[in-house]
């Protein structure tokens, strides 16, 4: 079965030679707050906000969008495809999980992302640092959904017996998940026993990627069931006449 999930991307207003008023900004959020109450009514189940950096959308903390339309919302899943970990302390990120969980009712979803190349460099880290940096948090991650008490010591971040708090109302974990676009990155997300969507693909691609993850599935001995799988689409809606009226 098709479950029907949006995945937002908030576009800013202007652009790098036009600053748009801020009381058109603040306007913009409350129309897409909305638009996302709205959804809601309409069946889908769930929403991914994205997280993106330094232009083309107001999606820099999407866990503060998430905070914002949980209180409005009261069936929707709520999540981040992804939260782009190499800018963050692990700490904060297990934190804000646990809080998030509670603060939407148990209905948050747990997505990560390595993050985009072209904003990465803006603050002078390379891909190769990136990956680095998101492995080693996805490990404390993987650690602190586990164990009360945390610690760690790796290249980038070393501390010993954190207690990070609260514990996701959702036990032992809220889903998890993760953007793929290879599928050696699907077996390393079936060996971790997480959840992947894939980026805008061919759907050759995508069979390749989930083919990949349920045999590495398979190995490792757990079943890959549909809800493991997230294919993204772009998809345009149009009026009764005609033209598009959104994609």
């Amino acid at each position: 079965m098709i479950k029907p999930w949006l995945f937002e991307f908030l576009p800013e207003l202007g652009g790098p030679s036009l600053e748009p008023d801020p009381h058109d900004v603040a306007t913009l959020f409350a129309r897409y707050l909305d638009l996302w109450v709205r959804d809601e009514a309409l069946g889908f189940e769930g929403i991914f906000f994205s997280e993106h950096h330094f232009g083309r959308s107001y999606s820099a903390s999407p866990n503060l969008l998430i905070a914002a339309i949980a209180s409005r919302t009261k069936r929707l899943r709520l999540g981040a495809m992804g939260v782009v970990l190499p800018y963050y302390h692990p700490a904060r990120v297990v934190e804000e999980i646990g809080m998030l969980d509670h603060l939407t009712g148990g209905r948050l979803e747990i997505g990560t992302a390595i993050g985009v190349p072209q904003e990465l460099s803006r603050l002078n880290m390379t891909m190769a640092e990136a990956r680095e940096r998101n492995y080693e948090i996805v490990e404390v991650l993987d650690a602190a959904l586990t164990n009360r008490v945390v610690s760690h010591r790796g290249k980038y971040f070393s501390f010993s017996d954190l207690r990070l708090l609260p514990r996701p109302l959702q036990q032992p974990s809220p889903p998890r998940w993760t953007t793929v676009v290879s599928a050696e990155s699907a077996r390393r997300a079936a060996r971790r026993r997480i959840r992947i969507s894939t980026g805008f693909n061919a759907t050759q691609t995508i069979k390749g990627i989930f083919d990949a993850y349920r045999a590495e599935a398979e190995a490792a001995g757990f079943e890959a069931t549909p809800d493991c799988f997230a294919p993204r689409r772009r998809v345009g809606v149009s009026d009764p006449d005609g033209a598009l009226a959104y994609a």
